[in-house]
């Protein structure tokens, strides 16, 4: 039995792509239908952007009355843990409905550690941050 060839049709020409970039070839069809993570690469004429800053936070205890929130603060990355209750409550801004937002000062650094959409907060504790080892 001969090996197995493709056949292409006589005025069929093979594609060249574009350099830098590929085709996606799958073997079976699980592997086409399914959703495939992209792959970003940057390009020879493009810079990596700064790492951007960003802050931890985590909430806890959503379900009950209680709720409890364990951030970092947003200027020292002191951690904190803060007790709230309530639903958001609604105001106004520039004439357009808007949530309220309360601001948590830092214990530490004394400026304004998070703004959360609550009712009330009720405690906050400095805590050593989870996150910084």
């Amino acid at each position: 039995m001969p090996p197995f060839t493709s056949k292409r049709k006589v005025s069929e020409k093979p594609q060249h792509l574009e350099k830098g970039k590929a085709k996606r070839i799958f073997s079976d069809k699980k592997k086409s239908n399914s959703l495939q993570q992209p792959q970003f690469t940057l390009r020879e004429d493009e810079e990596e952007l700064p790492p951007e800053r960003c802050q931890h936070i985590q909430f806890l205890d959503c379900d009950i009355q209680v709720g409890r929130v364990v951030f970092e603060c947003w200027h020292c990355q002191q951690g904190i843990i803060c007790e709230y209750t309530g639903k958001p409550m609604m105001g106004e801004y520039k004439a357009h409905p808007s949530l309220i937002q309360v601001k948590i000062q830092c214990p530490n650094c004394e400026q304004t550690a998070i703004r959360l959409t609550t009712g009330q907060v009720l405690s906050t504790k400095v805590i050593p941050s989870p996150w910084q080892q």
